[in-house]
């Protein structure tokens, strides 16, 4: 099988995998929902189905780990999603992130309250559980597969649609935050958020690091989440909302594509090709 039938085959396993783990336990809910006046949202017995369909690209890599090994440089899955030696600027790239979410809420959604940090922090596992461990699939497996088969532009751009789309069942559950947002407006995020936790993966080479950046992402986001009068999750969205985003879409991309050039041109270099000059 060659390089090119295998990463195809590789990626839709994935997505066949992601996919059907995901929507059928999401769709659990909607029919309790539907048909039997169970699973509301914020019911105990609601969050199971739904950490397991959130949890649906961490759990596809893993039983595609445990059927293809080889595929794997790491000798173990733990080592592939937390063993990536760390220095100094991915330290300082993933810590400018941190300050940039955070002040970005602050500015956007009005969130200024000093106990919005301790709430963050203490809260921060259950965010890892319940959408960072989603980039495992997402930064640490799908997005490197679709770069061997496109440039960066194009594969960053399908994982943020597939992304998205992954999401379309919890328009159906009423109360998440998803049902409160128009479906085009959500998946323009996903392309933006696809941009930037891509660009943080490039510059650390970390998916432990990614993992905490969107397990940061949701915690802010979190702080701007209030319960409306239907008794369900809102989330307003000012020019504020629309500026920061577009700022962070733009500059996450700009340093994704240099550092994808660098590495283009060391890779010339070290197997003896010029270096054309800008």
């Amino acid at each position: 099988m060659d390089q090119v039938t295998r990463s195809t085959k590789q990626i839709g396993t994935f997505i066949l995998y992601t996919f059907l783990i995901s929507w059928l336990s999401w769709s659990i809910i909607i029919v309790g929902n539907t048909y039997f006046d169970a699973l509301w949202y914020g019911q105990p017995l609601f969050w199971i189905p739904m950490l397991i369909g959130g949890l649906g690209p961490a759990i596809s890599v893993f039983i595609i780990y445990r059927k293809s090994k080889q595929e794997f440089k790491e000798k173990s899955f733990l080592r592939f999603v937390f063993y990536q030696k760390l220095d100094r600027r991915a330290w300082l790239i993933f810590i400018a992130y941190l300050v940039w979410r955070f002040s970005m809420v602050w500015f956007a959604f009005g969130i200024s309250e000093p106990i919005a940090i301790i709430y963050l922090f203490i809260n921060l596992p259950l965010f890892v559980l319940g959408g960072g461990f989603e980039e495992i699939g997402w930064r640490g497996y799908l997005q490197p597969l679709l770069e061997k088969r496109t440039n960066y532009i194009v594969s960053v751009l399908l994982v943020g649609v597939i992304w998205g789309i992954w999401h379309l069942p919890l328009w159906l559950i009423i109360g998440t935050v998803q049902s409160a947002l128009p479906f085009g407006l959500y998946m323009l995020l996903a392309i933006i958020l696809s941009v930037t936790f891509t660009a943080i993966y490039k510059y650390t080479k970390s998916i432990l690091l990614c993992v905490l950046s969107h397990a940061w992402f949701n915690g802010c986001i979190g702080l701007a989440v209030y319960i409306g009068s239907s008794g369900y999750l809102q989330l307003n969205l000012s020019w504020k909302v629309f500026l920061v985003f577009t700022i962070e879409f733009v500059v996450s991309l700009i340093l994704a594509i240099r550092i994808v050039s660098q590495r283009k041109k060391s890779n010339f270099a070290s197997i003896g090709e010029p270096i054309e000059s800008n």
